[in-house]
């Protein structure tokens, strides 16, 4: 009966080894993301493809120390280049508060990336101007699995 015992005792070890190496939960992970500072006349190079921030062409957002009717808006210029070739250039308008499309904010989609505009900074300080040369485009990059 000992010797009963004994082999059960190893079955049952084997057995609990062997479940205990399944991992039955099944984790979703997400691609990459990546937040690029692009400022104002320069250049953003990802794959064969340029993102320019060409000119900030409006910018009456309200003031953040401020009191406001109009959350206002700023109109930033950008130009899509593939291999040194203008692709697209696009007014990119950005409204505090608002959710703004993903298609509108998309600059390029290929296979492997996506590249959004997300939001052009510095915010506006009451009776502070902003100097040209301070801005810049916050880009978001997502590399797709």
């Amino acid at each position: 009966m000992s010797l009963m015992k004994f082999y059960l005792l190893i079955v049952l070890v084997l057995i609990s080894k062997h479940t205990m190496a399944q991992d039955s939960t099944n984790i979703k992970i997400e691609a990459p993301k990546i937040v690029a500072k692009l400022p104002l006349g320069k250049t953003y190079n990802s794959e064969d493809i340029q993102i320019k921030f060409v000119d900030v062409l409006t910018d009456s957002r309200c003031p953040e120390d401020a009191t406001c009717f109009w959350a206002g808006q700023v109109v930033a210029l950008v130009e899509v280049y593939k291999n040194n070739t203008l692709l697209t250039q696009k007014e990119l308008v950005f409204e505090p508060g608002k959710t703004m499309s993903k298609d509108l904010m998309t600059l390029y989609a290929s296979e492997e990336t996506v590249i959004l505009a997300q939001n052009v900074f510095p915010y506006p300080r009451d009776k502070k101007q902003i100097k040209k040369e301070d801005y810049y485009l916050q880009l978001g990059v997502h590399l797709k699995e």
